[in-house]
């Protein structure tokens, strides 16, 4: 049973929704579904393919060590038991379409938005269930649509950076946007003076606006996070044009003049990128993703072992 008001925000949060950096009070927390037993069950229930792996360094600059393991079959008590010692990222990818209980949670939370927040009307949401270890980390970033990190367990700070040429170029939003690359950033520790720093404790979300660049840290504890990723009207309008941009400079030659979202110019490359898509002359991207370089190995005490032969069937 879900608590009737997950949402208690205050004026100041609903105006700061999706505007800036922010960080409002939820009740995700208090749920059942977020106990050791109630993850460990989650973990045994879901398709393996889904519960993406992930390990890193401990260096911000150091974007090369961030990588992705083999699907593992070991059971979910053991695997959190392991990531609580060791030093692991999971991601639960698109777990609302595999599990009915995560689903309703993501259902009512975008329910209470929607009328909290004047006019906002998601075209349609996804979520991703993040496990992660006490001292892990996800490098310098930017996503493609808005996103919200709702924290269940576990501290964890996030630094938020202005979406300014600085911190992310055009070509490079671009190409992230089209889906050339990945979501990681050229990083520069001097960037953290000018970044917003939201730190998370359980019943905390956070959020900033759509494609700025931001890194997160664990701080203490295991961590359990729900990360939504959300598509309205105006943030599909801004991958478009931006996509847009990046087919003009690319495909055409042409270094684009603007990147005004309003406008005649802004509409016609809105919708020439999407008759593009249409007719399969531009496809979005074939962004693949690293290749899996590890095992999830209950011996070691990062859990990080060597990759196996047969590990990737």
């Amino acid at each position: 049973m879900t608590d009737p008001h997950l949402l208690p925000w205050s004026f100041d949060d609903i105006a700061a929704f999706g505007a800036r950096p922010h960080r409002a009070r939820h009740l995700l927390h208090e749920q059942p579904m977020f106990t050791d037993d109630a993850l460990a069950d989650l973990l045994d229930r879901l398709p393996r393919s889904v519960v993406h792996p992930y390990t890193m360094g401990d260096d911000p600059l150091r974007l090369e060590d961030w990588r992705r393991g083999a699907p593992t079959d070991l059971p979910g008590k053991e695997l959190l038991e392991i990531v609580a010692r060791g030093h692991l990222w999971l991601n639960l990818v698109g777990i609302d379409a595999h599990d009915r209980d995560v689903a309703r949670q993501v259902e009512q939370l975008y329910g209470e938005i929607r009328e909290l927040v004047p006019g906002f009307s998601p075209i349609r949401t996804s979520a991703t269930l993040i496990v992660s270890s006490p001292s892990a980390m996800v490098y310098y970033h930017a996503d493609n649509q808005p996103n919200l990190l709702w924290h269940v367990r576990g501290r964890k700070r996030a630094y938020v950076y202005p979406r300014a040429e600085r911190f992310v170029s055009d070509v490079n939003l671009e190409r992230l946007v089209a889906g050339e690359t990945d979501e990681e950033l050229p990083f520069d520790l001097g960037y953290d003076e000018h970044a917003a720093v939201l730190d998370l404790e359980p019943g905390e979300v956070a959020w900033w606006p759509q494609n700025s660049p931001h890194r997160v840290e664990n701080v203490g504890g295991m961590n359990v996070s729900l990360s939504t990723e959300h598509w309205t009207a105006a943030s599909a309008r801004r991958e478009h044009l931006w996509a847009a941009n990046y087919y003009l400079r690319n495909r055409l030659g042409r270094a684009p003049r603007s990147t005004r979202e309003r406008g005649l110019v802004p509409a016609a490359k809105v919708a020439a990128m999407r008759l593009g898509r249409r007719a399969g002359v531009l496809d979005p991207g074939r962004r693949q993703g690293p290749r899996p370089s590890f095992t999830v190995d209950p011996d070691v005490a990062s859990g990080v072992g060597p990759l196996r032969a047969g590990s990737l069937r």
